[in-house]
């Protein structure tokens, strides 16, 4: 099973991006505290972690215990979601949608830029504006 987390200490933006993409994908949403991400890994296949760095929020996707990807979140927007809930991921992002596709659904867009949007509960609709980041030692 997927699971989203959060860095030891985090926002409560970065536990609300997590929190919601969790709901979207139908993952388990892990509130860090005191596991490591070898803990973590021993228990997930696929996990992805949040975390501030500078004044940067990161999302690095791991599979099988490797980090796979990292994108750096330049923006994100809450809005009202307009219309059904859509359960799974909307992304241009080839790379991410690659990394997710057999733990959710994933739709993907056209756009230029780099972009997820994906549905929280209460009617909210997140769209995050990704670039490539680097990918670091865990």
């Amino acid at each position: 099973m997927t699971l989203v987390t959060t860095s030891r200490r985090s926002t409560p933006v970065i536990r609300a991006i997590a929190r919601d993409l969790a709901f979207a994908t139908g993952a388990r949403y892990l509130a860090r505290g005191k596991h490591g991400l070898r803990e973590i890994a021993t228990d997930h296949d696929l996990f992805i972690v949040f975390e501030q760095q500078n004044s940067e929020i990161l999302m690095t996707v791991y599979g099988n215990s490797e980090q796979v990807l990292c994108r750096i979140i330049r923006s994100n927007e809450a809005d009202v979601r307009e219309g059904v809930l859509f359960r799974g991921i909307r992304t241009s992002d080839k790379e991410l949608a690659s990394a997710l596709k057999n733990s959710c659904p994933v739709q993907s867009i056209d756009d230029d830029s780099m972009i997820l949007i994906y549905d929280g509960p209460q009617r909210r609709c997140i769209k995050l504006s990704l670039v490539p980041g680097t990918l670091h030692d865990a």
